[in-house]
This record gives structure tokens, C-alpha cells and sequence, in this order.
């Protein structure tokens, strides 16, 4: 008789849908993963602090404190049972636990881990999966998330618990509210010189804004961080600006999908706003969009989005020494022709924040900026280590309040970098399959020699089972995606700034990875 699933963490710690079962999410497996987790980092953080005793940090195995963590939660159904249960079983383990006392964006726990110096966090939350699912993502000391070989030593822990009745929980008393002393921090990264204090601010509150929440938790926070930095002018989308698990106007909740932000560009024509927001349910991606100059509304791809806000950000990621910035092997090649011509280093990893947060661990620098297409940036690694929408946020509608006093858009501004590096265009195809991995591999048996009538040669991928076909000035990347059952398909084309033939080269690519598809 075959054992049950387990489940493992992924790209962004565990995600399943709610349900009884082993491989699924409830109580006992909240307890289970939480009572394996307290018991790695007992003893892991108990030896290293035996190791060197005269380490200040408190910690479990001192005499001067217990270790202590943060939980925090989504609005997603069980969140606030899962975090109080997963607060409970910490405490019963000895641990001092900070429970936040409401949903919150996810980027509060490693903000909280690192301004009090925690030594460890755990998010209850499925980000922007269907509303069927929800997770635990864990955080340590450093405030990042984990990652191999971590994952694999937490997981052999929580297999060493027997039976979840069994393990001792303390009831947690949740702490006061934490989101005003993060939109403190996080507005304090755009407020101006006392010089300029005047310009700006008569330069924001002309600047419209619509944003939505996507039924998440992210409506209050953006909210309070806009009104604190100076913009008057917001208008939420009403039908999606408060927490609902069902997430009933979007089919999924993810910025990225088709349809997803109708509502927003709907109300951005209403108020003619100049810039909108788009949060996912937990807050820590965020998708922009633009007035064009003829009046029409459109998003931009995060392709677009991070190469824009490195080079807004020139003067922050100068100013640290030997500046690192770093994007997925999904992403746009447009950053590592801006690293190179700004003398930044350039690192690209594998897929997720659990890797870009880390990618100056092996270099003589320090990480400055960090993005991956998926609408997910890391502005100011020193203040979250971590995405962080509501940062994203802040920084791109300070850059827009800036350009609409010049007449400018952020339209103008890609065309800046294009005419320097050339033209970068991309596009993405999601292939919803119960087998993505066959998917995947019967791509790898069958490699085609050319894609859209121009060579390419197969490799694969350096961080996952993936494969990458690239050739003159054509690049298509495949792979499973990390949280959601499907095949993933990245396609960029990088052509000379005086050639118009990038969107029908690039229009060209997709119909050709199109049909390769529908053939397997």
C-alpha cells in the first residue's frame, strides 16, 4: 500500500488546498509542520548560540530568554485558526510569540523579524492561489525566506512527529496592531528633502490613483501609506478593497491572470487616474499601470515594471558599496544590460525570493535590488528581505507624481531604456495541466530546431527541470510553476532600438510555442 503525500515546501513555502487529508491543509497539519519546525530550531539555534555563549542574542537555550517568533495571517478561510494554532504550538514548545492580531500583508513578519530582531516567522497565507488553498511560509532570523538545504531539514522534523493530538499548545494572547509602525517605515523610504518637501507634495496630490486589494489584505496598509506620503487623490476598486476568501470578481487572484484587473482599469477610466495599483491578496507583489497619452489605461508587465523602478533607484543602489541586483532565470535580460552599464553586479537565480534575497550571499557586495517577472520586487532589501508591494507601490507613484509634472509617463521612460539597450519584449503562456511535469518532459523528448523560422539550441535549466531554447535575439524558458498546477512558458525578444519587427517577432514566438504545446 503506497504512503500518503506529504507535503514539501516549494517556491514559497507549503501551499495546498483546505481539506482532512495528509497532503492537505488543516489544524493537524499545521500543528504537525509548526511542532517540527520549533523542534529544528530548538536545536539548531540552541547549538549555535552553545557554540558562541557570549553571542547577546537570547535565545531558548540561554539563561536570559526564550526564542521568540512572529505568526502572522491572510484572510483566506482557516487563516486565523491556522495562526492561532500555529501561535499556540510555538508557545507550548517554550517559545515567546508575537501573534499579530489581524490579516496582515505578508512582508510584516520579515519586517517584524528583522526591526526587533526575532528569530523566526511564519505566514499563514497562499498568496495568490485559487481560494480553495492556503499555506505556511517561514521565515528565520535574517528575515528571508528558507531555502534548501533548511527545507529538507524542517521537513525530516516534522516527519518525527507522531500524533498532533499530543503536542503541548499554550493560548497566545495576539499583540497590538503592527501595520502603523510598518507604513511609518516603509513611507519614510520616498519622504523628500525639507527642500523640496513643497514641490512634492503639491506634485502628489495631483496625482490620481486607483489600486485595488484583490480581496486581500493589502486595502488598509496601501491605503494609510498613499494618504501618509502625500497623495490625496485615491480611489479604491469598492467591490475588491475588502478581505473575501471567495475572491468573487476574479476567476484567480493574481494580478498577472487575464481578466483579473478589469475592475481596476475600469475604475482608473471612471476618475481618469494616472497610475494603478494592483495588490495580490497577500500584498507583497504589486502590478502598475499608466494613463497612455491618447487617454487609454494598461498594465505593465513586471518584465517592464523592475528594470524601470533599478533605474529610478540608481541613486539608492549607488549609494550602497559594490551594489548587487539580481533577477530570476525567468526574467527579462533588460537588468543585466542596465547592471552592466552602471558598473551594479548583476546575479541571476533560480526562481523565487527565497533565491534573489540571497544573491549576493556569495559575492563581495551587498544585495541592493531584486525582481522577478512575476510582479514581485524587493525595493529596499535592507528594511523587508523579501517582496514587498506596498514599497513598490510607494516608489512608483512618487516617480509618476515627478513625471506627470514634466508631462512624461512611464511610457516615456521605457522608451529611454530601449533606445540604449535595445528593445526588450515579452510574453508569458500558462498551460493549466493536472501532469505539468509530463508537460515539461515531453518537451524535453521532443526539442524543435527553430522556433518562429529561427535556430535555437535546447539547454537545461540551471535550477530546475525546465529546459531554455535561445537564438538570435529569441529566448523561450519552460518550466513547472512553484505554486500552482502549471506549465509555464517565458518568451522574449531583444531586438536594435530602430527596429519596429519586436512585436511581430514576438507575436510570431508565441504562435510557434503555441502550437509546439498543443502537439505534445
Amino acid at each position: 500500500m503506497s504512503q500518503p503525500r506529504e507535503l514539501s515546501f516549494g517556491t514559497a513555502g507549503m501551499r495546498a488546498p483546505i481539506g482532512p487529508a495528509p497532503d492537505q491543509m488543516n489544524i493537524m497539519q499545521i500543528t504537525r509542520i509548526t511542532a517540527g519546525l520549533a523542534a529544528w530550531l530548538s536545536q539548531t539555534i540552541g547549538a549555535e548560540r552553545a557554540a558562541h555563549p557570549h553571542t547577546p542574542h537570547l535565545g531558548l537555550f540561554s539563561q536570559e530568554g526564550p526564542l521568540r517568533v512572529v505568526v502572522g495571517y491572510d484572510a483566506r478561510y482557516g487563516s486565523p485558526n491556522f495562526a492561532a494554532a500555529a501561535a499556540e504550538v510555538f508557545a507550548g514548545a517554550g517559545f515567546e510569540v508575537t501573534l499579530l492580531p489581524a490579516p496582515a500583508p505578508t512582508q510584516l513578519v520579515p519586517w517584524l523579524i528583522r526591526t526587533r530582531g526575532l528569530d523566526a516567522g511564519v505566514q499563514i497565507t497562499a498568496s495568490h492561489n485559487p481560494a480553495a488553498y492556503n499555506g505556511y511560509k517561514v521565515y528565520l532570523s535574517d528575515g528571508r525566506q528558507i531555502h534548501a538545504p533548511v527545507e529538507r531539514a524542517i521537513e525530516a522534523a516534522i516527519r518525527l512527529v507522531d500524533d498532533p493530538l499530543e503536542v503541548p499548545r499554550v493560548v497566545v494572547r495576539p499583540t497590538t496592531d503592527q501595520i502603523r509602525r510598518y507604513v511609518d517605515d516603509v513611507v519614510d523610504l520616498i519622504a523628500p528633502p525639507q527642500a523640496d518637501l513643497l514641490r512634492v507634495t503639491n506634485e502628489r496630490s495631483a496625482l490620481k490613483i486607483a489600486y485595488t486589494a484583490m480581496h486581500g489584505v493589502g486595502g488598509r496598509a496601501l491605503t494609510q501609506s498613499l494618504q501618509a506620503a502625500g497623495f490625496a487623490q485615491i480611489f479604491p476598486v469598492a467591490a475588491q478593497h475588502y478581505p473575501d476568501p471567495l475572491f468573487p470578481t476574479v476567476s484567480f487572484p493574481n494580478p498577472e491572470e487575464p481578466g483579473a484587473t478589469d475592475l481596476l482599469l475600469e475604475t482608473a477610466r471612471e476618475h481618469d487616474a494616472d497610475v494603478m495599483i494592483a495588490l495580490d491578496p497577500d500584498a507583497d507583489r504589486c502590478a502598475i499601470g499608466y494613463r497612455r497619452a491618447d487617454g487609454t489605461h494598461v498594465m505593465l508587465r513586471g518584465d517592464d515594471l523592475g528594470p524601470l523602478l533599478a533605474v529610478r533607484l540608481a541613486p539608492r543602489i549607488d549609494a550602497v558599496e559594490h551594489p548587487v541586483v539580481a533577477a530570476s532565470e525567468v526574467s527579462s535580460r533588460l537588468l543585466s544590460h542596465i547592471a552592466a552599464d552602471r558598473g551594479w553586479e548583476y546575479q541571476e537565480t533560480c526562481t523565487g525570493f527565497k533565491h534573489l534575497v540571497r544573491a549576493a550571499d556569495d559575492t563581495q557586495g551587498t544585495l541592493a535590488f531584486a525582481y522577478e517577472e512575476a510582479i514581485g520586487t524587493a525595493p529596499a532589501p535592507e528594511l523587508v528581505g523579501d517582496k514587498d508591494g506596498i514599497a513598490t507601490a510607494l516608489f512608483a507613484c512618487a516617480w509618476a507624481a515627478e513625471l506627470k509634472a514634466q508631462g512624461l509617463t512611464f511610457a516615456d521612460e521605457l522608451n529611454k531604456l530601449y533606445k540604449r539597450y535595445g528593445r526588450f519584449r515579452g510574453a508569458q503562456i500558462a498551460v493549466r495541466s493536472s501532469d505539468p511535469h509530463g508537460l515539461v518532459e515531453a518537451l524535453r523528448s521532443h526539442t524543435p530546431d527553430s522556433l518562429a523560422g529561427i535556430p535555437v539550441e535546447a539547454t537545461k535549466l540551471h535550477c530546475s527541470e525546465g529546459i531554455l531554447f535561445t537564438g538570435a535575439g529569441v529566448r523561450a524558458l519552460a518550466r513547472v510553476s512553484g505554486t500552482e498546477n502549471k506549465a509555464k512558458f517565458y518568451l522574449e525578444v531583444h531586438r536594435p532600438w530602430e527596429a519596429e519587427d519586436s512585436e511581430e517577432l514576438l507575436a510570431r514566438l508565441s504562435t510557434a510555442v503555441e502550437e509546439l504545446v498543443a502537439k505534445l
